[in-house]
């Protein structure tokens, strides 16, 4: 009887759908799980109750999220924002599938690429004015991620010795917003398992490698420092070189007025990293040079502290970069 067969539907499940799109280009519809040619995403019903029942804590009940979008080369940019349950589990899903099929693809929160794309006046993917046919445009994977992952870092202490620890990464990349270059990160020196970045490269040709796109962000002290095998140390975009000078020279350059000695002195205008114990030069031949000692902590706690030492002095030196986007909380982009 007709009323007894099963309707044929074209309900995908989600591994499917995601699947297709990934390998094949191809749009589906699952539960939650829905794609065009172009684009890969989520949608959470407001009535959202897993198994019938009601869920726990926050969900993305009524909330709609991009996982990937195809881009116009065919590499694929997925987002690395933080999303919401059960949302994040797709996410997931969609990052696993993108190292399994070897696609060519970069791993982004779209949080920054929201910020990029407006230079900062909307940090917000959901509240950014940009379209998916201008994203496929407008945007492309210079250097591909390899993948979401944990990686083992090193670093040194104030006595020089290596260490090293795991940071979790979601896949470095360099990715072209309209006419700039970004380097795609996690700066292994932020709390816990590192803090993500999106910094603009000052450069007007793509880095080949994310080694050179590491390197660009080094200024020419840093790099000839490095070279002669000197013990730079980092925090953020703030890097510090040892250096030779004793605590009498630079006291007496304070005295002589051309330089000024401060405590708990916080780097940059609006600044967030905060020096133990600080001489910069107001005038002269070094005037702006920065001579710290002590310890380099975050204001806010999204760094690890960097110890270094009470004896010897590090010039500090800012990074060479653009606009930086870094992510906290749910995953809006913030300012450094």
């Amino acid at each position: 009887m007709a009323g007894n067969r099963l309707v044929p539907t074209n309900m995908q499940t989600h591994g499917e759908v995601i699947g297709n799109f990934l390998t094949k280009g191809e749009g589906g519809t699952g539960t939650y799980v829905k794609a065009t040619d172009d684009l890969l995403y989520s949608r959470i019903p407001l009535g959202y109750r897993p198994f019938g029942h009601e869920p726990w804590g926050q969900t993305g009940a009524g909330h709609e999220a991009p996982l990937a979008i195809r881009l116009e080369d065919g590499s694929l940019l997925a987002n690395g924002a933080r999303l919401l349950h059960p949302m994040d589990n797709h996410q997931w899903r969609v990052l696993k599938a993108l190292e399994e099929t070897h696609s060519r693809f970069g791993v982004v929160p779209f949080h920054s690429i929201a910020a990029a794309w407006t230079d900062g006046k909307v940090d917000d993917w959901d509240r950014a004015p940009i379209g998916v046919a201008d994203l496929k445009a407008e945007v492309a994977v210079v250097v591909p991620s390899q993948g979401e992952d944990w990686r083992e870092v090193s670093y040194k202490d104030k006595d020089g010795r290596t260490h090293t620890r795991n940071v979790h990464t979601l896949g470095d990349s360099v990715v072209r917003v309209k006419d700039r270059y970004y380097l795609s990160a996690v700066d292994e020196t932020g709390q816990g398992s590192g803090m993500y970045f999106l910094a603009e490269l000052v450069t007007d040709q793509a880095p080949d490698t994310l080694e050179a796109a590491l390197d660009q962000l080094k200024p020419k002290q840093v790099r000839e420092a490095e070279a002669r095998g000197l013990g730079v140390m980092r925090q953020g975009e703030w890097f510090a070189i040892p250096t030779k000078h004793r605590t009498s020279e630079l006291m007496r350059d304070v005295e002589a007025g051309i330089a000024v000695r401060y405590e708990r002195h916080v780097l940059g205008k609006d600044g967030h990293h905060e020096l133990e114990e600080a001489v910069i030069y107001k005038a002269g031949a070094q005037k702006g040079e920065v001579y710290a000692r002590g310890v380099l902590r975050h204001t806010k706690g999204e760094h690890v502290d960097l110890d270094l030492g009470t004896v010897r002095w590090y010039q500090i030196i800012h990074n060479v970069q653009g606009a930086s986007y870094t992510l906290s909380g749910r995953g809006t982009a913030q300012f450094d």
